[in-house]
């Protein structure tokens, strides 16, 4: 009934679910012929095989949201396609070691339908999230990339920052970029300054004025967390003298998303 219903849907969102093998999970999801948005949240599967080639991928599948789950397995199961729907915009939440082998091939297939990629890093620790990232993912392929979204950019819950220079190179692979937003959810505005792997403040405002970004429009600053924010504000155009100097910086409360239409 579940497989043969709902042929008119067009956003789907599977949230708290087991599944025997990702089999079931692709049958689902490619059961629905006219989707054009798929969130996977906190789901699971104890079997990560599929069959190769699988049902028909929806072809106008433009936004994918993966959250808690085996992102590996659905993004090798959608890259063993010959052709690709046109995936505009992908969420991975947070990124995994274990995961970014996949993310970077599939990122690299997709090329330049990409056009907004949203994600955030738990570690940011030599050997962590952010290196085997930036290891493994060339955002240069993705050359219609325009928008970056980087959730708990800056975080007092996990106490990291961007300290260690990986998010600096990895905005360097994207010269065509127009808009970056950042997540700052803090509960000081000393954490804006950290004792311990202080911010490069100046190593991104470098970046933001290159003469490369020639393109850049915006960058958007998201504050969560009990503190002011005109206190926020103040702070961070003090430390990117250059970056408000172009006009660039926006700041905002609440957290970063992306807006999914269904067309």
């Amino acid at each position: 009934m579940l497989l043969a219903g709902f042929q008119a849907l067009t956003h789907l969102e599977i949230w708290a679910a087991q599944f025997d093998s990702v089999s079931h999970l692709v049958q689902l999801v490619c059961s629905k012929p006219l989707l054009q948005i798929l969130s996977l949240d906190d789901l699971g599967w104890e079997d990560p095989s599929f069959e190769t080639p699988g049902p028909p991928v929806p072809r106008a599948l433009h936004s994918l949201r993966l959250s808690q789950c085996y992102k590996r397995d659905i993004l090798d199961w959608l890259a063993s396609y010959d052709s690709l729907p046109p995936l505009h915009h992908i969420q991975l939440g947070s990124v995994y070691p274990e995961d970014t082998h996949s993310i970077g091939r599939f990122l690299k297939r997709l090329g330049p339908d990409l056009s907004t990629l949203q994600l955030e890093f738990s570690s940011l620790d030599a050997g962590g999230d952010a290196e085997d990232f930036c290891a493994h993912v060339d955002l240069a392929h993705n050359v219609d990339l325009h928008t970056i979204i980087l959730d708990k950019f800056i975080s007092s819950a996990y106490q990291f920052s961007s300290a260690v220079g990986w998010i600096p190179q990895l905005l360097s692979q994207t010269p065509g970029i127009t808009e970056v937003s950042f997540g700052v959810a803090i509960r000081d505005i000393r954490d804006l300054h950290p004792q311990e792997d202080p911010i490069d403040w100046g190593a991104l405002d470098r970046l933001f004025c290159h003469p490369r970004f020639t393109q850049l429009q915006t960058l958007h600053f998201w504050i969560s967390g009990i503190i002011n924010l005109e206190s926020v504000s103040s702070v961070i155009t003090r430390c990117l003298p250059g970056s408000n100097q172009r006009r660039l910086l926006r700041f905002h409360r609440g957290t970063p998303r992306i807006v999914e239409q269904v067309e």
